[in-house]
């Protein structure tokens, strides 16, 4: 078969070309001074080309040198990224950007610019996202290998082996893939991590938030955008680890042998030379003893630790033995802004940019600012809480494939199975009272929970319905115990009664759900929250409907570092208010009337509690379905709105 030749180009009248250009060859892509020299050379040599063709030969010529002259060119500063936005280049580059004088007017270079834009959100012309290609190309190196064999040493093979194929990049192999949405976490992780805050980050939340992700994204950071050593990280994810019951200190035994066989040195020797070793722990609450390895670990040993576990019981357990030197990172389910970026990949910014503490909330223009907030971003916060109505906060429920449709059924059973069921089957027995916990009770007690979300149930009463059901031998002790472990679990939130004066009158707390649909998950039926299918609910409906708000609210509340929240019960005195927040020495009563129309009388209890001196509140607030506004002292907030707040 003849050689194919390759075209002939008036190579002269290129050189010249390059000379005469008001820009440096590597600022030309996409810009109209690429497309005059272009049309410039198509004119004068006869010659049709392509655009990535004619960058080609310019890239051919230009690097052969021998341009002379001295017309001073034109140069385009990069844009300014922020890491993040950094750190999402480095990314669509994971093994390195190769020759990227290659990619210029390419199907790839279209795809990876409008994947850039897609996932920062950020509004980004071809030429700029070219420059900041050629800026970053230099650090898009994929990871060298470690020098020398890794040896298994005082560990199995088979150990040595699973070991390898949770930190790839020791060998300088590439790693899976993250998630390119990152939770409002990783920030917060980043920052405690780099403070020196403690020794030990612990990310505690329900199983399927995210967790395990996170640490992901923060070795892939340390790996290509702080140019950690690899020898540096060491990922174990403990469930998946095999052949540990050989040792008594697991933990301890797999750093010993990572500092001989991977670090090959003491990792107080790295440190030194203030080079910081990473460790990253996974699903480290099922070994036993975890807390005193730990503790052992960074009392000996200069490092930093990320630990996470799907068992928020276990971890907090572990909490206590190691004061001082482990710093908690609470992670709930998708905040609005959260499923904003990952379903319709916009941009919902927080209604507060930069908390300056709890003492804003007691102010009026605090709440003025969010209703404003929530009128500027209306339509995507619209979508958004639709979104979160239908399908809850859980992260699964939400990677969906835009051309697939959706399959609210497999959603349900995998909630039940990955977060609810699992919680039951790994943690049931943990803690003092688990001997003697029976899963049958704790799965009787979440349906009850899941009937009665937002309302404040007597254990009494929850025991009485389940001896109607035939469970007679069910005691109100392991009704309290069981309450106990789904609050302990993270599935449930527990707020008490306003400053113990409910509690002094034998009132209970009120339950609220970690995430609403929780409950469709568990009992297969759907409460309609959006404004298309309320309109068509009957009454019953929407008075289940107004207690499910009134649960996301309790939990949202909750959420919320520092926040003191409990409810008023009704008394001779007093009517009932669904939330009292404290905050120093002022309160704000909070009412939710999720309804589809309100009534003077919603704003009754709460103008009445206001008015009383001895309560020092400022104003009140009532969640409300859409109706917005400020009368009388009382914030009318549409309950998007407040989901928007962080």
């Amino acid at each position: 078969m003849p050689e194919r030749k390759q075209p002939s180009h008036d190579v002269s009248l290129v050189r010249e070309l390059l000379r005469t250009a008001d820009s440096a060859r590597d600022g030309l892509p996409y810009t109209a001074e690429f497309s005059r020299l272009k049309t410039e050379y198509s004119t004068r040599s006869g010659e049709r080309i392509k655009d990535h063709d004619f960058w080609q030969l310019l890239t051919r010529i230009g690097k052969q040198g021998g341009l002379g002259g001295s017309h001073r060119k034109k140069t385009t500063a990069p844009p300014k990224l922020t890491g993040d936005q950094e750190l999402e280049l480095l990314r669509l580059f994971p093994d390195g950007i190769g020759s990227r004088d290659s990619l210029p007017y390419t199907a790839r270079f279209d795809e990876l610019h409008a994947r850039f834009r897609r996932l920062t959100l950020l509004s980004i012309s071809k030429h700029d996202f070219w420059r900041a290609v050629s800026n970053i190309a230099k650090r898009s190196r994929k990871p060298k290998p470690i020098k020398g064999p890794i040896s298994a040493g005082t560990l199995p093979e088979e150990l040595v082996t699973n070991l390898l194929e949770q930190n790839p990049w020791w060998e300088g192999k590439s790693w899976k893939r993250t998630e390119p949405y990152r939770r409002w976490a990783y920030e917060e992780l980043a920052r405690r991590v780099d403070s020196g805050i403690a020794a030990i980050i612990a990310l505690r939340g329900t199983r399927q938030v995210g967790k395990s992700e996170l640490q992901n994204q923060f070795i892939e950071e340390l790996l290509l955008q702080r140019e950690v050593s690899p020898n540096h990280l060491l990922r174990v994810q403990f469930d998946e680890t095999p052949t540990l019951g050989r040792f008594e200190s697991p933990v301890l035994a797999i750093v010993r042998w990572f500092e001989e066989a991977v670090l090959k040195e003491p990792i107080n020797a790295a440190a030194q030379r203030d080079e910081t070793v990473y460790l990253f722990f996974d699903e480290l609450q099922n070994l036993s003893g975890w807390e005193n390895q730990l503790k052992q670990l960074v009392d000996h040993r200069s490092v930093k630790v990320i630990a996470t576990g799907s068992s928020a019981l276990r971890i907090a357990q572990g909490q206590d033995s190691l004061a001082g030197r482990i710093s908690m990172i609470h992670l709930g389910p998708l905040r609005l802004r959260e499923i904003a970026a990952i379903r319709f990949e916009e941009n919902l910014p927080p209604a507060i940019a930069k908390p300056n503490g709890l003492e804003t909330w007691t102010t009026p223009e605090f709440w003025r600012g969010l209703l404003t907030h929530s009128k500027q971003h209306e339509s995507l916060l619209r979508r958004s809480f639709e979104a979160f109505a239908n399908y809850g906060g859980y992260p699964i429920c939400h990677k969906l494939d835009k051309d697939v449709p959706v399959d609210r059924f497999r959603m349900r059973d995998q909630i039940q199975a990955m977060v609810i069921d699992r919680t039951i089957r790994h943690d049931l027995k943990v803690g003092p009272s688990g001997a003697h916990r029976n899963s049958e009770i704790v799965e009787a007690i979440i349906r009850q929970v899941c009937r009665y979300a937002g309302q404040a149930v007597p254990p009494k009463t929850l025991l009485k319905e389940l001896q109607q059901l035939g469970r007679d031998s069910i005691s109100e002790k392991a009704v309290r115990d069981s309450i106990s472990f789904l609050v302990d679990s993270l599935l449930i939130a527990e707020i008490p009664p306003f400053e113990g004066i409910g509690k002094k009158a034998g009132h209970p707390s009120k339950l609220c759900l970690c995430d609403h649909f929780v409950r469709e998950a568990w009992l297969q039926e759907q409460v309609p929250l959006t404004a298309k299918e309320f309109e068509k609910a009957p009454e019953s409906v929407i008075t289940q409907a107004g207690h499910l708000a009134e649960s996301i609210v309790g939990a949202y509340f909750t959420s919320v570092p520092g926040l003191e929240v409990s409810w008023l019960p009704e008394t001779t005195d007093e009517s009932e208010i669904d939330f009292v927040l404290t905050v120093g020495l002022k309160r704000i009563p909070v009412e939710v009337k999720y309804r589809r129309q309100l009534k003077t009388s919603d704003s009754s209890a709460i103008r009445h509690f206001v008015a009383q001196p001895k309560y020092n509140a400022p104003f009140g607030i009532v969640i409300t379905r859409e109706d917005a506004g400020e009368r009388d002292n009382v914030f009318y907030i549409p309950l998007p709105a407040l989901l928007a707040l962080r």
